[in-house]
């Protein structure tokens, strides 16, 4: 419980510490919440009074103890060893509770929580298959140039598919087209971290379609799930690109695309 000096007079505040006591206390159900408002409810009722003549820097001194109790040093090292970038947020997220306050570094927090998320969204991870001697599938990074095997391109894209990134995959199939070692007959999307599709996603694919059309390249869907089929029966990517070539594994995918030759005109 914290106290706080307001106008000349003691204000009795639980919350800010009221976890840290908890946790202390050995806690592990709701009923402690229960007893920290009862206690709470005590102390506004009958102690005031005496709490009056407790000086301020004792009760400052109670709250700053509990509050460094609160400070993680082993969790912010391994963060910091992790996740640089989870422990700057959380640096910051400190410094502001500090020098602010606590609502707004909370606020900043969260901000600074949806910004790292839409960033990644939006700049997500890529990655060519590649074979190795032993013919392990190994993923590679999806640079100009690379390739799983002669005429074969399976690639994955780690994000959902909307409106902030569409354009960042269909680039990266151009490029990964065009600047290929050896002419390009099948280009496979590992579709496994995309469970979503939107209407200005499905529109650039549908595009993409048609370019890859005219450069007799065919473009196969694999490891798709309920969800993503059925953004892509809603917004005809599934017509586009032909029932018969959107499967639920991989391995599927790679051996329709060893066993046969692109026939884009004829389908589409």
């Amino acid at each position: 419980m914290a106290a706080a000096a307001v106008s000349g007079a003691f204000v009795v505040n639980g919350s800010p510490t009221q976890t840290a006591m908890a946790d202390r206390a050995g806690a592990r159900s709701q009923l402690a919440q229960l007893v920290f408002a009862a206690v709470v409810l005590l102390v506004l009722l009958a102690l005031t009074g005496p709490l009056q003549y407790l000086p301020r820097c004792v009760l400052a001194a109670i709250v700053f103890t509990i509050a460094v109790g609160m400070i993680d040093a082993t969790g912010l090292r391994d963060i910091r060893r992790e996740s640089p970038g989870e422990f700057l947020l959380a640096a910051s997220t400190a410094a502001v509770v500090v020098t602010i306050g606590v609502e707004e570094g909370i606020v900043l927090a969260i901000v600074f929580s949806l910004f790292r998320h839409v960033r990644h969204s939006y700049l997500p991870h890529t990655m060519v298959l590649a074979f190795d001697a032993a013919g392990q599938r190994t993923p590679v990074p999806a640079t100009p140039g690379t390739q799983t095997e002669p005429g074969l391109v399976v690639y994955r894209f780690g994000a959902d598919l909307f409106y902030a990134n569409d354009h960042r995959f269909t680039d990266e199939v151009r490029s990964l087209v065009a600047h290929a070692p050896t002419p390009v007959r099948w280009f496979i999307v590992d579709a496994e971290a995309i469970t979503d599709l939107d209407y200005s996603a499905a529109r650039s694919i549908r595009e993409l379609l048609d370019d890859l059309a005219r450069e007799k390249v065919g473009m196969m869907f694999a490891r798709v799930g309920p969800f993503l089929r059925s953004d892509m029966d809603r917004h005809g990517v599934t017509a586009a690109i032909g029932e018969a070539r959107v499967f639920t594994t991989l391995h599927e995918a790679i051996a329709a695309a060893r066993g046969g030759t692109p026939k884009v005109d004829a389908e589409r």
